[in-house]
């Protein structure tokens, strides 16, 4: 039997947080090679897993803990090796427990590469966004 090894995708290697305030989250990421899927275009795990963090960047910058509890995407178009992509998160309904998000990526034409929404589960409040950041309290 001939060796097949699945390349690792990886994640967040290079981004840049625009915005991430209230409920609204933009980041912008460039593609890399760890990014490809075996067709030499961005994975569709990666598209997702990148669309899955900006919904939870979302909800903590509500002041919430959460976690995934339901999913979809829609892929529209691949991204290349080098393109640019933007995230951008929307949280649609705020409610106690659950939470909406809209999540979508565009390349660097603001071409949808793909649109994603999430059912966020609130697991707990945050005293403060430092929290989730790392942060000192002051």
């Amino acid at each position: 039997m001939t060796e097949f090894k699945i390349p690792a995708i990886t994640f967040f290697e290079n981004y840049d947080l625009e915005k991430m305030e209230d409920g609204h989250v933009l980041l912008t990421t460039e593609v890399v090679a760890s990014s490809l899927n075996i067709y030499g275009k961005t994975h569709g795990g990666y598209l997702f897993g990148l669309c899955d963090n900006v919904a939870g960047l979302t909800v903590f910058s509500m002041g919430s803990h959460c976690v995934t509890l339901q999913s979809s995407i829609n892929y529209l178009r691949a991204a290349e090796l080098g393109e640019q992509l933007t995230l951008e998160g929307h949280c649609v309904h705020d409610g106690r427990s659950t939470k909406l998000v809209d999540v979508t990526i565009r390349n660097q034409a603001n071409q949808l590469v793909c649109q994603a929404s999430f059912t966020m589960f609130v697991t707990g409040k945050m005293e403060h966004l430092s929290e989730f950041l790392g942060k000192e309290q002051s």
